[in-house]
């Protein structure tokens, strides 16, 4: 009679490496595809804070941040001052941002996209709502039909791509907690 035992239970612990190479493919595989079959951001968010603890989404969230500050030339010393981590941490990532298929370089771009498009709105929202003038327009938006179309030109005019790019790298969650923790 066959007697089926778990790797747990053999090994203690389960290895990747363990399982021949072709069940590691196909484990991997499956891993991609469950994330593939993934669909809008809520699916994302509910399968993360089942798979993951809240810690452990802030460790693989701060490599992400260690990886943008990389990307945008900061140093080691930079790094550490303004996430608080280790050198071996940055390191780490420095070594895979180095490879030439890194994951991360696809995530920082869009990233950073997404954080300046955030910027973007954030800012408009704050100049509607310290205008005065925005009022009259929401009550006759038909008398400023003209100074809309200027608004809009005058905000094409006024972002700075470079600039915005910067204090988007610099958009970091934590970085902004050690700041108050270090006042």
């Amino acid at each position: 009679m066959h007697r089926c035992i778990g790797l747990s239970t053999i090994m203690g612990r389960f290895h990747l490496n363990s399982l021949p190479k072709e069940k590691r493919i196909q484990m991997i595989g499956e891993f991609y595809d469950t994330i593939d079959s993934l669909k809008g951001r809520q699916e994302i968010r509910l399968f993360f804070k089942s798979l993951l603890t809240a810690d452990e989404i802030a460790m693989l969230m701060r490599r992400i941040e260690i990886a943008v500050l990389l990307s945008a030339n900061y140093n080691y010393h930079n790094i550490i001052e303004m996430l608080d981590v280790g050198s071996d941490k940055i390191a780490s990532v420095h070594k895979s941002l180095l490879q030439d298929d890194s994951g991360y370089k696809i995530i920082v771009k869009r990233l950073i996209e997404n954080r300046k498009a955030r910027l973007k709105r954030i800012k408009k929202e704050d100049r509607k709502k310290s205008s005065s003038f925005a009022t009259l327009k929401k009550k006759y938006p038909g008398h400023f039909l003209l100074n809309n179309l200027l608004d809009v030109a005058i905000e094409k005019l006024q972002e700075n791509d470079k600039e915005l790019e910067e204090e988007a790298v610099l958009f970091t969650p934590s970085a902004t907690i050690f700041k108050k923790l270090k006042s």
